[in-house]
């Protein structure tokens, strides 16, 4: 296993080298960024256990690889639901780096399925071509970092990409990493990995595709709790010429569907 992301002492996040950006050699990967603040949302204080359902975060600015602290903060807790926010700022002098807002449900064991769930291709993980989310060339003279650390498969189905992705390492050294927060941490990546996909022609992996290619925000609804180590995104990216652009993206792990994510993306195709 690959060092983990973060070490914890006296409530400060400090970062190691496997959070890293491939923009650059100072700033956070934003997988981490969703990892973490998805780690607040579940440790919240709360009156009733509760799990999260949707995750929204905004990154507000480059996120240094520098200590960070969490704060959360329960805005409304009712018997079934509870709104929570949470943030992550410099250790050094308090600025914001990033935020989030969650809802969490109180689950019911009784309830009737209203709806059939949708089936996952989950030959997909099996039957797939594995890659590397960058070219090698640039894999050996980028900085290191989260996504030397990610494994990828793809695929198609119809016209739409797929592509599965797995982060088998440690959150927080010493602490147990739930499938929802590795779940988060792969989730920033839904909008390249449709992208490079759609751009290619053919739906398949191209590497060789030079684009700046960045994701402003992230939304995960989640139906139910994800589980496992993989998790797909089926969808492509929709881009204006104008460079704005949107990646909706059914998600899905070795159970079937899971939920939804939503990006806002910036773009520069070359």
């Amino acid at each position: 296993m690959s060092e983990s992301l973060y070490y914890l002492h006296d409530g400060v996040f400090s970062p190691t080298v496997r959070t890293g950006s491939p923009w650059s050699t100072t700033t956070q990967h934003g997988g981490p960024i969703n990892a973490l603040l998805m780690y607040g949302m579940e440790t919240v204080a709360l009156k009733t256990p509760k799990r999260v359902t949707r995750l929204s975060v905004d990154i507000l600015r480059p996120v240094p690889r520098e200590p960070l602290r969490l704060k959360t903060r329960v805005l409304r807790e009712g018997r079934r639901l509870a709104v929570v926010d949470a943030g992550l700022e410099r250790e050094t002098d308090g600025t914001p780096v990033a935020v989030a807002r969650a809802q969490l449900l109180q689950e019911r064991e009784d309830h009737e399925l209203l709806f059939p769930r949708t089936k996952t291709p989950v030959a997909l993980v099996a039957a797939a071509d594995r890659v590397h989310l960058m070219s090698d060339a640039r894999r050996h003279e980028g900085p290191p970092g989260f996504h030397l650390d990610v494994e990828m498969r793809h695929g198609m189905d119809n016209t739409n990409p797929i592509g599965w992705l797995t982060w088998a390492g440690q959150l927080i050294s010493g602490l147990p990493t739930s499938p929802a927060q590795r779940c988060a941490a792969v989730c920033d990546l839904a909008t390249i990995v449709s992208g490079r996909m759609c751009l290619s022609g053919e739906g398949k992996w191209n590497n060789e595709i030079r684009f700046e290619m960045l994701n402003t925000d992230t939304t995960i609804h989640l139906m139910r709790p994800p589980i496992g180590l993989w998790f797909a995104f089926h969808a492509p990216s929709i881009i204006d010429e104008r460079g704005a652009g949107i990646t909706a993206a059914a998600l899905y792990d070795q159970n079937g569907y899971l939920g939804e994510v939503v990006q806002t993306v910036a773009s520069n195709a070359t």
